[in-house]
């Protein structure tokens, strides 16, 4: 394998994640790693990019959500597959974002819906919430932590929230995050992060209804502290998710 040191150009437009991920395909195809190999550490690879570790975190998800890379913990991040067995285009959602940006974007809007919720819900929808929440924690069983009732609700939780507030521009601009959440990319990452996380889809339904709670007390401030210290725990697992694409 070539030397390591400065193969890789700090990144200075937007996308980096895109950038990041190409510089990779790049340098793989061009013979600077072959299956196995063993990219650099975490902070030496950030510095020569010149991003956050965060960011290159994100990026590396995403290759190994695609196979190109494989993270063993306590080993490192390594090559996964040979250069001519993945595509140009990495396998994104039909809309064409990532994971991690649909999340940003949830996180600049989600908090305020709840704000507003708080603020304007009626009884009825409260109602209506809170059946959303029992039917999530009607079965423990593992399918239901790992299948379609606890995905289906964690969605369908937050959306309820945004009809609560009858406000039809706020309601569409949920559903179209609703849509997002429904595609292949995400509901991927989730498998491998929060379905996988021991405990973790009965910390994500207490954190449901810490929010839920703040709305129905008529507490604006607490609903999106709550909803935003949610989307947090989200982002921390999904960072640390250890994906294998061959899992089924």
């Amino acid at each position: 394998m070539s030397d390591q040191q400065e193969l890789f150009q700090q990144i200075k437009q937007e996308k980096l994640c895109t950038q990041i991920n190409e510089q990779i395909k790049s340098l793989i195809e061009r013979g600077y790693f072959s299956l196995g190999d063993r990219l650099p550490p975490e902070r030496e690879l950030a510095r020569q990019l010149g991003v956050s570790r965060a960011t290159l975190r994100e990026a590396l998800t995403l290759l190994q959500m695609s196979g190109i890379v494989k993270t063993i913990s306590g080993h490192g991040t390594f090559i996964g597959i040979e250069p001519k067995e993945y595509s140009v285009n990495l396998p994104l959602p039909k809309l064409g974002e990532s994971p991690f940006v649909i999340l940003e974007a949830r996180k600049a809007v989600e908090p305020v819906i709840a704000e507003l919720a708080a603020e304007v819900s009626t009884e009825e929808s409260h109602k209506k919430i809170k059946e959303i929440l029992d039917w999530v924690e009607s079965d423990h069983s593992s399918d239901q932590v790992i299948g379609s009732i606890f995905s289906e609700g964690d969605r369908q939780f937050h959306f309820e929230i945004a009809r609560s507030t009858e406000n039809s521009l706020i309601i569409s601009i949920q559903e179209l995050i609703h849509t997002y959440t429904s595609q292949t990319s995400w509901l991927t990452l989730m498998r491998h992060s929060s379905f996988a996380t021991p405990n973790r889809w009965q910390k994500s339904l207490d954190e449901h209804k810490k929010i839920y709670e703040a709305i129905c007390d008529r507490n604006p401030e607490l609903a999106a502290n709550r909803v935003k210290a949610h989307l947090r725990s989200v982002e921390r697992i999904m960072i640390h998710a250890d994906i294998n694409p061959y899992t089924p």
